[in-house]
């Protein structure tokens, strides 16, 4: 089955097992996806878009498909709820010749989007799910895919649902989030129900949610039997997470189960201020492309340190210092104001090492 998934998607990786990064809104654009996939992604989704936002050329929508030449594979990641929109927007999506498959948004939990019937308010319809990817693969050749969730809630399990119907239509993966809708991100993760879902599937199944260290990666792995694993919030200001996971592989070792206050390896100082400062120029390059090609960034620098805060804190957690920046956070207005702070953590940190015992 793993060899299918590199069909599906065209994946030239062949370090084994195949870790993803999962569409997550307002952070997983150009500049995080590059990030990523230089650390070892096998792949990378786009932030979720609205496939009647694609019909308009000149909606910003189209920004969050922005993509890069040096991008690896891309999975263009849409949300909606028509059929025939999802079709035309299909077909457009198709035509930039950018990205190796589109993938159906069934499993978002926002309330602004579960509103409209769209997101995880899809597992409630899998009829519609089925008519979506049925009409998004009469009007396109690349593959189409699923991500969802156990369900609206525990007495309703509803996956098995969309799995039947998006064998049915035609789909060629799914990615499965372990929580039930009410959960949105929290709670403990059901990696036996993901299992089920994988025994049950005729096709590869992605496990996803709360993957965060090399313990639940294995966990995932090994005791779901999934086909390869999607990482979200542990992925932010935290690139190296792919590396990890790809020697953990490598050792092909049953990982320790450690607290999340200690699942980070030390980084060297000098390795953390390199991946700042190539972050932040993929950035600021990503945001000259969007004032230039859609004109809705009026001031490059202010857009850059406000997106970057967002990365910021995750980059510099547990280290000394980081709690102190964290108050000032809303402070930084200024591209140096944001060097600054970060050489000062890094210096905090360094500080602290050289008397701490190693």
């Amino acid at each position: 089955m793993l060899n299918s998934l590199h069909t599906v998607f065209g994946l030239r990786d062949s370090g084994g097992r195949l870790v993803f990064l999962a569409p997550i809104a307002g952070y997983s654009n150009s500049p995080m996806r590059r990030m990523s996939q230089r650390h070892g992604a096998s792949m990378t989704y786009t932030e979720m878009a609205s496939a009647r936002g694609l019909l308009n050329p000149t909606e910003k929508t189209w920004s969050l498909l922005e993509t890069t030449p040096q991008e690896g594979a891309v999975v263009a990641h849409l949300f909606g709820t028509e059929p025939d929109v999802f079709a035309e927007a299909a077909m457009l999506v198709e035509r930039t010749k950018r990205f190796v498959a589109i993938d159906l948004n069934a499993g978002c939990p926002a309330p602004k989007v579960v509103q409209t019937g769209a997101g995880a308010a899809l597992m409630k319809d899998p009829q519609r799910v089925h008519d979506i990817i049925v009409a998004m693969r009469k009007a396109v050749k690349l593959p189409i895919t699923v991500k969802t969730r156990l369900g609206p809630s525990p007495d309703n399990m509803a996956v098995y649902e969309v799995l039947a119907a998006a064998e049915a239509a035609g789909a060629a993966a799914m990615t499965v989030h372990g929580r039930f809708t009410p959960q949105g991100h929290r709670g403990k993760v059901n990696v036996q129900l993901i299992g089920e879902v994988k025994r049950r599937a005729k096709i590869p199944i992605i496990g996803n949610g709360d993957v965060y260290s090399s313990y639940t990666a294995w966990q995932m792995f090994e005791e779901a039997g999934v086909d390869a694993i999607m990482l979200a919030r542990a992925a932010i200001g935290n690139p190296w997470i792919f590396g990890d996971f790809r020697a953990m592989f490598v050792a092909n070792e049953k990982p320790p189960q450690l607290p999340r206050t200690k699942i980070r390896p030390r980084r060297p100082i000098r390795v953390m201020q390199d991946t700042f400062d190539t972050h932040l120029e993929l950035l600021r390059v990503h945001l000259q492309r969007l004032q230039e090609k859609y004109g809705f960034v009026e001031n490059v620098e202010a857009a850059l340190v406000t997106s970057f805060r967002c990365h910021l804190f995750r980059y510099l957690h547990s280290l000394k210092g980081a709690n102190e920046l964290r108050g000032r956070l809303n402070e930084l207005a200024t591209l140096e104001a944001v060097r600054l702070a970060v050489k000062e953590c890094l210096q905090c940190e360094a500080d602290y090492r050289m008397k701490a015992p190693q």
